[in-house]
């Protein structure tokens, strides 16, 4: 089970901590937090920081868990992930009573959920639809239908299947080379087992 519990330091000051010790970072552009917050308010309810000045928006996650959702690498343009790694990377973290500008600030829903932490993956899928409401539903790259990994078109493959169990009919799905073997491989080893 993922820990929620963090909190901010008690006191008067921001207060700059690293990332990866106590918690993950997830940094986005005002525009594509705006988009989140439509997603987010009402559903997800965690508190996140602002910074006006720098036209960020920060969410926190428990370190070490941003496994939760694989897709980080398709965000990298909209989306920066600060964790512990070849670099240290700190982020500004106002007090908890600093609910408003100027200056670092929570941002805190009318439904708050108590938190200061996010759920990684929802958040990760939230951001993803974000970005593409902010720039355009061509602004990610394209992902493979089979393990939902980044998927450059110059090497993908077209493959007829049901991308889930329930899909009605066979459709187009575009995948990696080697997804496309593995999935041929899984369907002669079912047919072998009928």
């Amino acid at each position: 089970m993922i820990n929620l519990g963090w909190a901010p330091p008690v006191g008067g000051d921001v207060v700059v901590l690293p990332a990866g010790c106590e918690w993950d970072a997830v940094r986005a552009s005002t525009a594509v937090a705006s988009a989140a917050f439509q997603i987010l308010d009402g559903t997800e309810n965690c508190a996140s920081i602002v910074d006006a000045r720098a036209g960020w928006v920060y969410w926190l996650l428990p370190p070490g868990e941003r496994g939760g959702f694989a897709h980080w690498e398709r965000l990298g343009q909209y989306v920066t992930l600060l964790t512990a790694g070849s670099g240290t990377h700190y982020v500004g973290v106002p007090p908890s009573h600093r609910r408003a500008g100027p200056g670092l600030h929570w941002r805190i829903t009318g439904e708050w959920s108590g938190r200061y932490l996010a759920q990684p993956y929802y958040l990760g899928a939230v951001l993803t639809s974000a970005v593409c409401l902010a720039h355009g539903p061509g602004a990610l790259p394209g992902q493979c239908a089979w393990c939902e990994r980044e998927l450059d078109p110059a090497y993908a493959v077209t493959v007829h299947g049901r991308r889930a169990a329930g899909d009605a009919a066979p459709q187009p799905l575009s995948v990696h080379p080697a997804c496309a073997r593995a999935a041929r491989l899984r369907a002669s080893s079912q047919e072998s087992d009928a």
